[in-house]
């Protein structure tokens, strides 16, 4: 498992950029369409980068989840303890903060399979928690090392 970690960690890495890039340009520019064209277009619009998001990102956040439950598990295991040192705490904290982010992927996937309405707080400020929880899980992946 050791001599996989750099592989996991690039593939991690570089996943969670798109994944953030993407969220980040949706907030940013895609939602700065709306309401700038007709009804009919608007719809397009979102249909069509909602038909391409729904194909690539579950399994985009699949493969962070995975490769980050790797990478953890050289940190935290049976071995190394669980909230030894403050590495493990900050990597304990950061999981959490990616858990919700994850859970609310799976709740919006629910949602579009089963047709059902989201809940109005994520319709419209899931991407915003997404966008903070990306940001303290970066802040806390660099002062993993540091302290």
């Amino acid at each position: 498992m050791e001599a996989m970690y750099p592989y996991a960690h690039v593939i991690h890495l570089m996943l969670a950029i798109i994944f953030l890039g993407y969220v980040f340009t949706d907030l940013t520019m895609i939602s700065a369409l709306k309401g700038k064209f007709s009804k009919d277009v608007n719809e397009k619009i979102n249909k069509t980068l909602g038909v391409k998001s729904f194909k690539i990102f579950p399994i985009t956040v699949l493969v962070i989840v995975l490769t980050g439950g790797m990478m953890m598990s050289k940190y935290i295991n049976s071995n190394a303890g669980f909230f030894e040192t403050n590495l493990q705490k900050l990597l304990v904290i950061k999981i959490i903060l990616a858990l919700i982010i994850a859970l609310g992927i799976l709740y919006n996937l629910y949602k579009k399979i089963t047709k059902k309405p989201k809940h109005p707080f994520m319709e419209n400020h899931f991407h915003k928690l997404v966008i903070v929880l990306g940001f303290f899980i970066v802040l806390l992946a660099k002062m993993m090392f540091e302290v």
